[in-house]
């Protein structure tokens, strides 16, 4: 089938389907989206409930307090993860037959809302003490990570995989001694820096590979001792940095502004990547034939995708969040480990042939159901032989079809998070209008917050013990927070002043610092070819094509 322009039954704008996406449609055997690319990633993303958000609540099960990521507002029953896990209740024992006199959704909101859930989304008996995290996995003396795996003694981060002794990170991976990074691989002793990879004992610096002790530098490759990318000796570093003195907030603030102004006079490529085939997006890596995505690892043939930050995705269209060993999955969010023909599907591991699924683990052949483990050939939670679900599965299709529901995710009124709680707030804002005219629910925080009960000095240096028993105040939005003990010997270890910031306000400057998921048209400043590009015309930096940054950056 040749490509086709449609109408977007959300936005009302107009997008493309082209030839290949019918291909993959017909392979998955399901209908041609009604939503535009953008609205189908909206409405993923706000299923996408493993934030930095954490409430505590009662265990519907034991009446114990639980640390969980539904707040109280939430119609769903939570139970301890250990009890949920555990053969102590049977999600089948919630099945129900079929009514086709009813739409699909609205029996399946009412299975929704009757099966409890786990109070957090984590392997939690590979959790040691680290138990203020969620969407994560073997993680040790941890504190407010989110979607992590493989960690010890780090705090204050999202995507964060094989870390050690580290604050502040995002979207990094096999880090040691490190602090306010972004997209950062293999790091040690890297400081409030982006881009960078195989590096140690930087501070201040964007899109380094390979490159010692460099401080407020951008776009090296294999160099040391280089202040805002010039060369100096050995002594001549050393005497810069202790001058510095990034012991004081004041002068860490100060040089990350300088910093972040030289940058601006250096050339930026168009989109952040490296080693691809036939890719378009930003944030892909090691990956071929990849379009119209975002942060993607190692996927192939991957299209109209988001944040698959782990190897090994192939054939996947229409997927937001997490991935590792998926292969024939659409319009989906947060599968993965090994599953393969998802389509509809929310948190589901080690599953095959799902369609409309949440929470199944180690399942196959499911459509419809909730929490099974284990399981197969159930329709609504409800066993059925197999037989018998080859039988019924087709009639609901069929039934589906002729409502409009078959083909499209899970709607956001059904979602168990107000977006302003989930992923798709922090990759894309939006007002509360557009929230709540998009189907999404919003919460209002209406907590008020008290003064900070002591100031903290400017220099690590001269902070006491006792700020561990104070309650500090954001200078950005008021909220209060706390330092814990873990925290404040890594910022003496590591020479870092105590934020002014709440964690809240930090991930938010970081991800911020992430350039958005879109695709803007420019020139190359270096050629004048027209290109593609993550940063947006009215921004400041200079862009290059490719192959002018590949000539300018040895």
């Amino acid at each position: 089938m040749n490509q086709e322009i449609k109408n977007c039954h959300n936005c009302k704008k107009d997008f493309t389907i082209e030839t290949d996406d019918f291909e993959f449609y017909e392979k998955m055997k399901v209908p041609a989206p009604t939503f535009c690319p953008n609205c189908r990633m909206i409405r993923r993303m706000g299923w996408l409930g493993y934030g930095q958000y954490l409430f505590k609540r009662k265990c519907d099960f034991t009446g114990d307090n639980v640390i969980t990521c539904y707040n109280s507002d939430s119609p769903h029953k939570i139970y301890r993860q250990d009890i949920w896990w555990s053969d102590k209740w049977d999600p089948k024992s919630y099945g129900k037959d079929y009514d086709f006199s009813k739409p699909f959704f609205e029996q399946w909101k009412e299975l929704f809302e009757a099966v409890p859930l786990p109070a957090l989304s984590t392997e939690y008996s590979t959790m040691i003490e680290s138990d203020y995290c969620n969407g994560a996995n073997n993680l040790k003396n941890c504190y407010l990570l989110f979607g992590a795996g493989e960690n010890k003694g780090c705090a204050y981060g999202r995507s964060v995989n094989y870390c050690q002794d580290s604050l502040d990170l995002t979207h990094v991976h096999n880090l040691e001694l490190c602090h306010d990074t972004v997209m950062v691989d293999r790091g040690y002793k890297v400081f409030s820096s982006r881009y960078c990879e195989d590096c140690h004992d930087v501070w201040f610096s964007e899109d380094l590979v390979g490159c010692t002790d460099c401080i407020g530098c951008i776009n090296l490759r294999n160099k040391q001792y280089h202040i805002f990318n010039e060369p100096v000796t050995k002594e001549e570093f050393k005497k810069f940095i202790n001058d510095l003195d990034l012991g004081s907030y004041q002068n860490r603030v100060a040089f990350k502004q300088k910093a972040k102004e030289f940058f601006l006079t250096k050339p930026h490529k168009n989109f952040h990547e490296r080693k691809n085939i036939n890719t378009s997006g930003d944030y892909i890596y090691n990956s071929k034939n990849v379009k119209n995505s975002y942060l993607v690892f190692g996927g192939e043939n991957v299209h109209y995708t988001q944040m698959v930050e782990t190897p090994s995705a192939a054939n996947v269209y229409d997927f937001s969040n997490f991935g590792y060993g998926i292969e024939f999955v659409y319009e989906s969010a947060w599968c993965g480990l090994s599953s393969n023909n998802i389509k509809f599907c929310c948190w589901n591991y080690y599953v095959h042939d799902l369609e409309y699924c949440f929470g199944c683990h180690g399942s196959g052949n499911l459509f419809g159901c909730v929490g099974i483990r284990s399981g197969e050939y159930c329709i609504l939670n409800k066993q059925y032989t197999k037989e018998e679900y080859k039988d019924i599965v087709p009639k609901i299709i069929e039934q589906m079809k002729s409502t409009g529901e078959y083909g499209e995710f899970f709607p956001p009124q059904l979602s168990p998070w107000a977006y302003n709680e989930t992923l798709g707030n922090d990759y894309l804002l939006l007002s509360k209008e557009a929230v709540e005219n998009f189907g999404f629910k919003y919460h209002e925080e209406l907590r008020q917050y008290q003064e900070a009960t002591m100031p903290v000095p400017d220099n690590i240096k001269d902070v006491k013990d006792d700020v561990l028993d104070a309650i500090l105040k954001c200078d950005l939005c008021g909220k209060n927070y706390k330092i814990i003990r873990m925290e404040l010997e890594l910022y003496r270890q590591m020479n870092i002043p105590i934020p002014r910031q709440c964690s809240f306000c930090r991930y938010d400057n970081r991800i911020r610092s992430l350039n958005p998921i879109a695709i803007y048209n420019r020139k190359c400043v270096k050629c004048e070819k027209e290109i593609e590009t993550s940063y947006a015309p009215e921004r400041p930096e200079i862009i290059y094509c490719e192959s002018c940054y590949n000539n300018e950056v040895a």
